[in-house]
C-alpha cells in the first residue's frame, strides 16, 4: 500500500517498497531520506551514479544496466571504479536500491 512522507513541507508518495510514485517529485530531500532509510551514506560516487540513472531514465524512458552505470563511473573515477563489484559496494542491494534512491520506478526493468 502506498504511503506519504512529508519532508520540509513537501509530501512524497511512495510505494510499499519505497519507490517514488511520481518521478518528477524527486529531489535531494527525498533522495537523502531514501538513502538514509536503507543505510546508504551518499558520497560523490553515489550522486554521480544516481544522476546517470536519472538522466538515462528521463532521456530514454528506460533503466540503465548496472554494467553501463559502472562504465560511466569508470569514465570519471578510473577503471578500478568501473566494475560491478564496485557498483555493489556503493549499492549493496543492487539496482533495486540504486533505482529507489534515484527515484525511478522498477516497472519494466528485467535483470
Amino acid at each position: 500500500m502506498a504511503y506519504h512522507v512529508r519532508l520540509k513541507d513537501k509530501r512524497y508518495l511512495l510505494t510499499e517498497k519505497d519507490y517514488l510514485v511520481n518521478v518528477e517529485a524527486w529531489d535531494s530531500e527525498i533522495r537523502d531520506w531514501l538513502a538514509d532509510r536503507v543505510g546508504v551514506e551518499l558520497a560523490q560516487e553515489h550522486l554521480d551514479a544516481i544522476e546517470f540513472i536519472r538522466n538515462t531514465y528521463t532521456k530514454r524512458k528506460t533503466h540503465p544496466n548496472p554494467r553501463v552505470i559502472a562504465a560511466n563511473l569508470a569514465k570519471k573515477y578510473g577503471p578500478d571504479k568501473g566494475s560491478l563489484r564496485h557498483f555493489y559496494s556503493l549499492f549493496p542491494k543492487g539496482v533495486q536500491q540504486a533505482f529507489a534512491i534515484a527515484g525511478v520506478p522498477m516497472q519494466g526493468f528485467c535483470f
